[in-house]
């Protein structure tokens, strides 16, 4: 028994090295493979369907990588591109007409000109310099995006190779998701519900946050977007992009967006667009999510808001963007064991009871 516990525990340690030394080499790509884990999640569907079509993992596999690029990256690429050019059309527009004002100060002095004697009609502004804090926050928000661009342009390299490793990784899931999931069935020590319950949670988890977060989000930067290009306001795509990634925060919303454009065109002369376009973003984007969320999410994990607001920007947190993923996933995950660990007490005192009972009967005879 000695021999035996010495062995045991020397596989433990030896296990336990192991696992330290494997994730210290798969820490550089945890980013890339949870991001691969979550798409393969949200589209393992469509590569069920594509296996019953062509009858080969390995070529159905293939063409849901392909399908993933096209409707993804895709996409996101030429968003980059189009946020890109207007970001620097505004810069050099910018630029060109601070010169012909003769500089930042005067072009700002002359922008807020209007705005400001129409807002000192409902507000005293004699102890504020709209010029002075508007100039300060340009400097900031100019050092931060250079800051910014700095990094995005260093790291496109590193970029590639994340997005090269997450398609590659992608495959395999696809290929072999099914699989994979038996053999870490099979090493949990779990009964066969609870691990289809821990699995379940999860999959629903990743599925309603990218349908209810991501496809609604993408929806109500799509309708800011256009309303913003409808009426002539520069930068649509940006500003879009902007909406869309407020509301993923929740209890945020696309309103960051729409409500200062709105008052832009309500200080400027500008009441029917003004007015326009408070109707469309009350109207149509602000309850756009109403509609959708309810149909998207049907059947899926529900959580209460406040627990969805801390999971979100805890996870984001910790996590970078892919926090908006991991972070209700993890309190998912957490209440289906704290559920599980309530299931088991009660199974405890059940047959804790039935005992007592079976004792009592045999102490009195």
């Amino acid at each position: 028994m000695t021999k035996q516990r010495v062995t045991t525990l020397f596989l433990v340690s030896l296990a336990v090295a192991a696992l330290v030394l494997c994730f210290i080499i798969f820490r550089p790509f945890i980013g890339p493979l949870l991001s691969a884990a979550v798409i393969a999640i949200v589209f393992f569907p469509v590569q069920a369907k594509m296996v019953k079509w062509v009858h080969s993992p390995s070529l159905a596999a293939l063409l849901s990588t392909v399908l993933v690029v096209l409707l993804v990256v895709v996409p996101a690429v030429a968003i980059g591109v189009a946020i890109t050019e207007e970001v620097t059309d505004l810069y050099h527009e910018l630029g060109e007409r601070s010169s012909e004002s003769g500089g930042w100060s005067p072009y700002i002095s002359e922008l807020l000109r209007r705005p400001t004697a129409w807002i000192s009609r409902y507000v005293d502004l004699s102890q504020i310099d709209p010029r002075a804090w508007l100039l300060a926050r340009l400097q900031q928000v100019g050092s931060l995006l250079l800051a910014e661009l700095g990094i995005v342009l260093g790291n496109i390299t590193s970029f590639l190779i994340n997005s090269v490793i997450a398609l590659f990784t992608l495959f395999f899931l696809f290929r072999e998701g099914k699989s994979l999931r038996r053999r870490v069935a099979a090493v949990l020590p779990l009964k066969s519900e609870q691990v289809e319950r821990l699995f379940n949670g999860i999959s629903n988890t990743i599925i309603a946050t990218v349908y209810g977060g991501l496809v609604v989000a993408a929806v109500q930067g799509t309708l800011t977007g256009l309303a913003l290009a409808v009426l002539g306001m520069r930068s649509p795509v940006l500003w879009g992009v902007v909406a869309a990634f407020f509301s993923l925060l929740p209890l945020v919303g696309s309103s960051v967006v729409w409500v200062p454009a709105a008052l832009y065109l309500f200080a400027t002369g500008h009441w029917v667009m003004g007015l326009l376009l408070v109707g469309w973003g009350a109207g149509v984007v602000g309850t756009i999510d109403n509609v959708l969320r309810p149909v998207l999410m049907r059947g899926r994990v529900e959580m209460h808001t406040l627990l969805i607001f801390f999971s979100v920007f805890g996870g984001v947190r910790a996590f970078g963007f892919l926090g908006l993923f991991i972070g209700p996933v993890i309190l998912a995950v957490t209440i289906s064991l704290l559920s599980m660990l309530r299931d088991e007490a009660k199974s405890w005192r059940s047959e804790w009871r039935e005992d007592i009972a079976e004792v009592g009967p045999e102490q009195k005879a």
